[in-house]
């Protein structure tokens, strides 16, 4: 959750339990914030105590930009894929190269060699709560092209990647965040979709996968179980059948979905996972760890296993050289045609002439975060933006946000659309109207793609 405030681990716990990685959150609810300051406190204290410097981590899906307000913030993972459709099948994928390739950079300019991307969830639901435009996707093998063709661009970035959420949260109708989801495809049916992608990143060489909290019956066998405890999951599937070898870090151990299994970070290390992410209190989840193994719950063996895969991830990243110059040269080239590029436009395109006057109205839905406010305004000053204009734009804006619990519009949202939408229909001298969808093309209603 986005803090006005600095959340870090204390000395005395440093002390006690130096740990291999961090995961730094930059965003706060104005938006991206600085947290370079504190990551580099944070390792300078765990130096002093003698211990090595964590290797740093960050979910940055939309760029470094995402966390750190000196970065550049990419549209989303959806929003990539659509520009890059814009040009052949091969400049496609050396497109969202590109764009790994200048997160990754600016991810290392600001001390960050793991970045917790891509995503290789396959969105085949179109109310998935969470997931929509984060994916690449709706099919399996061109998402899993292009989260690999993102991993590829991180990689020669200079930073790792980690990919995320499996066995895969795009055919789920609830957001891990807040309960746990279930996915009920037969075992075949996720080997021809879920797990697609994933084999994909595994061959290409990705450091880290992200298990999901999700309840997979098809290959826990214990329905209700999330995959993050299940050892079937983990070791069974993951390592076992598609032969991956690296770190398996677990989703926030915060999340709702977790709510009901205790105790949660044991099992987690048991079923095979490495790296605990964000627990709700990092004191407490240690001591649990410690009591389980005094008590011989949790073995030596165990633990030094998911301790050497850290530590061998963190000094083979700190080796990394840090690259320069080029960030700057990627970052014309998005700036330059990103937003040409991504625009889709339906039926017969653009309706009116080039540089008439267009009100914006205010959105269908409201806005939650000051990127997409500040997108609204860029429009109304682009466009003109007199409220008497003979011309209307009227965004609708749908956001996925975590613990939301929906994406899209809601009832409510809906109706209002509606209504603007009879208004401009029934009167023959009403203002012109085009809505501007800022969301996934999955949760456009479909009368809105049909009618005329």
């Amino acid at each position: 959750v986005a803090s006005s405030t600095e959340i870090a681990p204390s000395r005395a716990y440093l002390a006690r339990f130096p740990p291999s990685a961090v995961v730094v959150f930059g965003r706060k609810p104005s938006g991206a914030g600085a947290p370079g300051e504190l990551l580099a406190r944070v390792r300078a204290m765990c130096v002093e105590l003698g211990h090595a410097a964590p290797l740093a981590c960050c979910d940055l899906e939309q760029g470094a930009g995402l966390h750190f307000d000196t970065a550049t913030r990419l549209p989303p993972a959806l929003a990539l894929a659509s520009a890059a459709l814009a040009n052949p099948a091969r400049e496609e994928l050396d497109w969202i190269a590109a764009a790994g390739e200048l997160t990754a950079l600016e991810a290392r300019a600001n001390g960050i060699e793991l970045v917790l991307a891509p995503v290789g969830d396959v969105n085949t639901r179109c109310d998935n709560p969470i997931i929509a435009v984060r994916a690449f996707g709706d099919e399996a093998f061109a998402a899993g092209q292009r989260a690999s063709a993102f991993a590829i661009g991180l990689h020669a970035g200079g930073a790792a990647g980690c990919a995320k959420h499996f066995p895969g949260h795009g055919d789920t109708g609830l957001d891990s965040h807040v309960a746990l989801p279930s996915v009920e495809r037969e075992r075949a049916s996720l080997e021809q979709v879920e797990l697609v992608p994933f084999r994909r990143l595994i061959a290409h060489g990705i450091e880290c996968v992200m298990i999901g909290h999700l309840d997979v019956p098809a290959l826990t066998a214990e329905p209700g179980l999330p995959c993050t405890l299940s050892k079937r999951a983990v070791e069974g599937c993951l390592r076992g059948e598609l032969g991956f070898d690296g770190v398996v870090l677990t989703d926030a151990m915060n999340m709702g979905a977790l709510g009901r299994h205790e105790p949660r970070y044991v099992r987690a290390l048991e079923a095979g996972c490495d790296g605990l992410l964000c627990p709700h209190d990092p004191d407490d989840a240690a001591e649990q760890l410690l009591a389980a193994t005094l008590e011989g719950r949790l073995t030596l063996e165990r633990l030094e296993q998911a301790a050497r895969r850290m530590s061998s991830l963190r000094e083979r990243l700190a080796a990394l050289p840090v690259r320069a110059g080029r960030a700057q040269e990627l970052q014309r080239g998005m700036a330059h045609s990103l937003a040409t590029r991504a625009l889709r436009l339906s039926v017969d395109g653009w309706p009116w002439p080039a540089g008439c006057a267009i009100a914006v109205a205010d959105p269908v839905a409201p806005i939650e975060t000051p990127e997409v406010a500040a997108c609204v305004e860029r429009l109304r000053s682009q466009l003109g933006g007199q409220h008497d204009a003979a011309r209307t734009l009227l965004p609708v804006i749908c956001e996925a946000r975590a613990g939301r619990g929906r994406y899209g519009l809601n009832a409510q949202e809906l109706e209002r659309l509606e209504a603007r939408l009879q208004l401009v229909t029934a009167q023959p001298n009403a203002t012109p109207l085009v809505i501007a969808w800022f969301g996934s093309p999955q949760s456009v209603p479909a009368r809105l793609w049909s009618d005329p």
